[in-house]
């Protein structure tokens, strides 16, 4: 009871810290704007709102606390991001007590920079825990990755039949739609999944999958789950995986989830080779060619 009131309490930090980043930017905003005399009307409204924003930081650092217990997040990461926090919450109020108090023996410029310095460190490292550490530079490398297409989740292979069935068809697909609960920095239920060996692992509630037996491994049953229903996956909010990528993971798990298996070493039924097949075609032939071939060239039933 009282670890679900925890959570609970937790689960009040993405809407919270969002607060004393904004109320403290509009204070710098304001603070560097009324260092000019124009705008030096300005001031007297700088330590409501520093007090505002310190307070709002306070909470915020709660009720992180609050969630780093009751979830699993790299440790490192959040210790950072939590003691960053916490600087926050003290430079803010130190800028605040300048305000008040102008003959408090400290520089407002360098309280002012350093305040911004750690807001921008301490929201990246918040980033970096919930949408992974690459979520900066992502979008950048799919820009620049002429091989990627929009529309698409698993790149075009040149050639299905010597594909390694989990590296080049399963993981992309985890990586899509899975990696971000269940990555390095944020383990959501004790479960990774960027990695074979802590995949088949599985998390604090056991193994996720069932070599051999599809049907059977909580995966597959999650994913086939309503969307509405608490225990579906991924969360309804999420970007949920199509029909034909849950059959490749059926497929896959049914073939002893092999991590080292080409795709025509496994075993491929009617329903699987045309799936299969239009992993090989371009993403305009994806979404405009309806003869896709029924058989995967290089394998044999």
């Amino acid at each position: 009871m009282l670890l679900s009131f925890i959570e609970f309490l937790g689960h009040f930090h993405p809407l919270l810290v969002h607060l004393p980043i904004g109320i403290l930017f509009i204070a710098l905003i304001l603070h560097w704007m009324s260092l000019k005399e124009k705008y030096a009307s300005l001031r007297p409204a700088l330590p409501v709102i520093l007090l505002a924003g310190s307070v709002a930081a306070f909470a915020s650092c709660i009720t992180g606390y609050l969630l780093s217990i009751s979830d699993d997040y790299d440790q490192s990461m959040v210790s950072w991001h939590m003691w960053m926090g916490i600087a926050v919450t003290l430079v803010s109020l130190m800028l605040y007590a300048k305000e008040k108090y102008p003959l408090f023996a400290i520089n407002k410029i360098l309280l002012s920079g350093g305040l911004f310095v750690l807001l921008m460190i301490t929201g990246h490292l918040g980033g970096s825990l919930t949408h992974g550490s690459d979520y900066l530079t992502k979008p950048f490398r799919q820009m620049l990755d002429s091989d990627s297409a929009a529309g698409t989740i698993i790149k075009p292979i040149a050639n299905v039949p010597e594909a390694v069935a989990y590296t080049d068809i399963i993981s992309p697909i985890l990586e899509s739609k899975c990696y971000g609960c269940h990555n390095a920095n944020k383990q959501k239920g004790g479960l990774r999944m960027d990695e074979i060996n802590l995949l088949m692992k599985g998390g604090k509630n056991g193994k996720i999958i069932e070599p051999g037996n599809a049907d059977s491994s909580e995966m597959i049953k999650r994913l086939m789950l309503p969307t509405d229903d608490d225990n579906h996956m991924p969360p309804k909010e999420k970007p949920q995986l199509t029909e034909s990528q849950v059959a490749l993971l059926h497929w896959w798990i049914t073939n002893n989830a092999d991590p080292n298996k080409k795709v025509k070493d496994l075993a491929q039924t009617d329903k699987i080779k045309p799936l299969l097949a239009a992993l090989q075609t371009t993403a305009r032939e994806q979404k405009t060619r309806t003869d896709i071939p029924v058989t995967v060239i290089g394998q044999s039933d």
